[in-house]
């Protein structure tokens, strides 16, 4: 008798253990926290995400010809850099980069293109259960987290290719601007603020403040990348110009409509309307009298002096050369390199 009760309380210890997930902000276990049981667990972990400190950290900073704007999904318009119309975006290189479904979902609720009211659709809406964990498609930097209008609480991530992402209609915000987020780790929770009565996530793609399908980035049946070379053609862009806005703007959202959810950050409303795209496209074209750009606290602009990087455990010279805007050529010119795998972990690194 003795023996089966020692039996059984190991038994139960094993088990204890077993639903203690390992969830901290360098996992992808935290994706995988139970929303419910693990708020307060989830608001700690992701509170302690480590923000870039200087404006050179800022992904695709000098492909974006410095444009680092807080306040506005879109403010400026950038010539996307085609060859021969192609623009080639490599989405995942080996472990460094991964890619995570931004949320689990039910269906497609909306998908981009043309609506039947004859507006148009600058994103793909999928259908959640209440408060589901919204995280990071890829690696990278909050640009934007804030209430925005009728997108509601968003959330704008810059990823190191250039690529951004957005993720509307959130419950809870998880992040503050400027704060390095991991492929899997959590930014918010679905819910139903903005311009939507259901709890969906409205996601986005941008490249160069211009929106295109997600679904030639993500296959939502198979919940994995399409391809990762992606190749965009300028017909894959819905680009609308400063003279087709003209001079019309819009009057500011007022503070009363912000939702009665409790943000983990709270700030001002914002200006832009999803619903109606072009409208939307005016009101981010409209907002360049003054834009917020190169906010990084502290405010620094990049260096024009030699600048350095200590190697990180599975990094590569070609994720180097990403972050900091540059080729992995000229980071083995400065170092006197001649072959670019032979890099270990701790090894400082000139790479401007």
């Amino acid at each position: 008798m003795k023996k089966l009760y020692l039996i059984l309380l190991t038994l139960m210890s094993f088990s204890l253990m077993a639903q203690n997930l390992d969830v901290t902000v360098y996992s992808q276990n935290i994706a995988l926290a139970d929303p419910q049981g693990n708020k307060q667990e989830i608001q700690r972990q992701t509170a302690a995400y480590p923000y870039i400190s200087e404006s050179y950290e800022i992904p695709a900073y000098g492909l974006y010809q410095k444009y680092w704007d807080t306040v506005n999904i879109r403010s400026k318009m950038l010539e996307i850099p085609f060859s021969n119309d192609r623009l080639m975006l490599m989405l995942v290189q080996d472990a460094n980069n991964p890619f995570v479904m931004p949320c689990q979902f039910e269906k497609i609720k909306t998908t981009y293109g043309e609506t039947k009211n004859g507006g148009f659709h600058p994103g793909i809406d999928l259908k959640t259960e209440p408060q589901t964990l919204v995280k990071s498609c890829f690696d990278g930097v909050v640009r934007i987290a804030t209430y925005y209008g009728d997108y509601g609480l968003m959330v704008v991530v810059r990823h190191y290719n250039g690529l951004e992402t957005v993720y509307a209609h959130l419950d809870k915000l998880c992040v503050t601007p400027h704060q390095i987020v991991k492929a899997g780790q959590v930014i918010g929770q679905t819910g139903t603020t903005g311009n939507t009565k259901e709890c969906i996530l409205h996601f986005e793609t941008r490249f160069m403040n211009e929106y295109f399908d997600p679904e030639l980035v993500i296959d939502f049946e198979e919940e994995d990348v399409l391809q990762n070379n992606m190749a965009l053609m300028s017909r894959d862009f819905n680009i609308i110009s400063l003279e087709e806005v003209g001079n019309w703007k819009p009057a500011a959202p007022k503070p009363s409509a912000a939702p009665a959810a409790k943000p983990a950050v709270n700030q001002e409303v914002k200006q832009e309307v999803a619903t109606q795209p072009k409208k939307q496209e005016a009101e981010e074209e409209t907002v360049e009298e003054t834009p917020k750009t190169e906010t990084v606290n502290p405010t620094t602009t990049p260096q024009e002096t030699a600048v350095y990087h200590t190697v990180k455990a599975g990094e590569n010279l070609y994720r180097i050369s990403v972050k900091y805007n540059t080729t992995v050529d000229n980071i083995l010119k400065l170092n006197n390199l001649k072959n670019a795998d032979k890099i270990v972990e701790g090894q400082k690194l000139r790479v401007k």
